[in-house]
């Protein structure tokens, strides 16, 4: 299990309650299809998407993902923020593409 705030640095943006980065992740899924992610993430993964809709919080809720990683510095509006700390899921925004975002979380021994 890693913790969310081994992974912030400069090129990630936590959007949500800075006080949910004590909580842990193990391991990865990148998906941009929601239903795919709903199929094949396992529980307690991060989720690294292009998709930052209210579904996207409703997937991590079912799945029980405690980090949703937005890629490709695409907007989260404050009314997925506001429903992501309801449920205490960090969402964390980056410029990176999602390739990137995994290829940098592998470097650092993140994943």
């Amino acid at each position: 299990m890693t913790k969310i705030k081994d992974l912030v640095n400069q090129n990630y943006l936590v959007l949500t309650d800075t006080n949910l980065l004590e909580n842990t992740y193990d391991g990865i899924y990148a998906t941009d299809l929601l239903s795919q992610a709903i199929h094949a993430a396992k529980h307690k993964q991060a989720l690294i998407t292009i998709i930052a809709n209210l579904n996207t919080v409703a997937v991590a809720m079912m799945m029980e993902l405690s980090l949703i990683i937005i890629s490709s510095h695409k907007e989260v509006s404050q009314k997925i923020i506001d429903k992501a700390n309801e449920e205490h899921i960090t969402i964390i925004s980056t410029k990176l593409h999602t390739h990137e975002v995994i290829i940098d979380m592998y470097q650092r021994g993140l994943i």
